[in-house]
């Protein structure tokens, strides 16, 4: 046995009693995963969103950010969880919410507004409903019992969310490690950095008309591309690169390679190859 071996387990056996196994490396378990409530989803992110986490999920305005949240909620509240929604802006549609199926008895719905009756224009600076919504957060995190929070930051300009602290970020993540809560973040571009298990984007992508000549302003309706551009889950499959767009067509679920389109009946995530490829989409 050489010197750097005796050496550590004489310590190991001087410090087995107050601190087991001091020099040897933690086995980090898979995390358990939560459903996003679509299947292609889920198999192309390895079985859903990680619980214990933090999830960003980041885009422009109609994207599709809060109706894959909305989705993901439903899930978890139809399996017996509570989930809370802090709303940044006071834009979530309780209409909207009960119609994905979120269980709203399950639901904590938490309304950021700097002043009542206001009607709050995007340019405005939020710095008021910033700081309630992350001290809301906050304390959720520290109360516990949540399966799923999500933060929608949603109509949060980027500069304004940039401004953020970094050290708020590895706060949640340890908060929610403890909690064993899903933590949710809805942004228009990430803001989170390598605090984020999980960072998605949501993209448009070409609205069908609802006429087939065109002359409607009307849709028949809206196709989003799913951008994967972290995912650091060890029960997912292997993910490489910094950032790469990937969408569920491109995903070997069947065996079709990108041939294989992702539907579902609440958001169509599809690459613009999978969509003329597609049989009834060209």
């Amino acid at each position: 046995m050489g010197l750097a071996a005796a050496i550590r387990v004489q310590v190991e056996a001087t410090l087995a009693q107050r601190v087991p196994a001091a020099l040897t490396l933690k086995i980090k378990q898979a995390p358990e995963l939560f459903s996003t409530g679509i299947a292609e989803v889920d198999a192309m992110l390895g079985g859903g969103i990680p619980r214990s986490s933090i999830t960003e999920v980041s885009g422009a305005s109609s994207t599709g950010k809060t109706s894959f949240a909305l989705s993901a909620v439903a899930s978890i509240t139809q399996l017996g969880n509570a989930c809370a929604w802090v709303d940044i802006s006071d834009a979530l549609s309780p209409e909207a919410t009960a119609a994905a199926g979120v269980e709203l008895r399950r639901l904590l719905w938490l309304r950021m507004s700097a002043e009542r009756g206001k009607k709050v224009k995007v340019t405005d600076k939020p710095w008021s409903r910033l700081e309630q919504g992350l001290k809301a957060t906050d304390l959720l995190l520290q109360t516990g019992g949540f399966g799923a929070i999500v933060l929608d930051m949603s109509d949060v300009l980027p500069q304004h969310a940039r401004r953020i602290p970094l050290g708020t970020w590895y706060r949640f993540r340890l908060a929610a490690e403890h909690a064993r809560t899903a933590l949710i973040f809805l942004t228009q571009s990430p803001c989170a950095s390598s605090c984020a298990t999980l960072a998605l984007r949501c993209e448009p992508a070409a609205a069908i008309p609802f006429s087939s000549s065109g002359e409607t302003p009307l849709f028949e309706r809206q196709q989003y591309e799913f951008a994967r551009e972290r995912n650091r889950n060890e029960g997912s499959p292997s993910y490489s690169g910094s950032r790469r767009n990937v969408c569920a067509g491109r995903q070997k679920l069947s065996g079709q390679g990108c041939g294989d389109v992702c539907r579902s009946p609440s958001l169509e995530f599809l690459c613009a190859g999978c969509r003329a490829s597609a049989p009834g989409t060209a």
